[in-house]
């Protein structure tokens, strides 16, 4: 939820705190900072990098949503806003838009999920 920290009024909402450059950065600072006993190179990485997924996935699926503004993936480099052609999300019911995120987004994950377990367990 860190990207919607725009709300209270510093930034436009959607805009910098949703870009990439924003993920980046805050995923590698929030790992130093959450997580200073890292004591392996690897570990740190690792954790980066999934806080940097993370950081990355709420932006990428705002650009999902049609009830809300376009996405500056490319700020501060850019002020041109960004939304995908195919927005499932955003019904405006709430029974809907549980529905609609089971379909787009809980039903897949674990299925990946599951795929991914399926392939841990079967390498050697």
């Amino acid at each position: 939820m860190l990207p919607d920290i725009d709300v209270i009024g510093f930034a436009p909402h959607r805009g910098i705190t949703h870009s990439l450059l924003f993920a980046v950065l805050a995923g590698i600072a929030a790992a130093f900072l959450f997580f200073p006993n890292l004591q392996s190179r690897r570990a740190r990485i690792q954790v980066m990098l999934i806080l940097v997924v993370a950081l990355l996935s709420h932006s990428l699926l705002d650009g999902f949503s049609a009830y809300s503004r376009d996405i500056a993936y490319f700020a501060p480099f850019s002020s041109q806003r960004f939304r995908f052609a195919w927005t499932p999300l955003g019904s405006t019911s709430l029974a809907g838009q549980l529905l609609q995120e089971a379909l787009v987004l809980f039903i897949p994950a674990v299925a990946l999920a599951r795929l991914g377990l399926r392939h841990r367990r079967a390498s050697p």
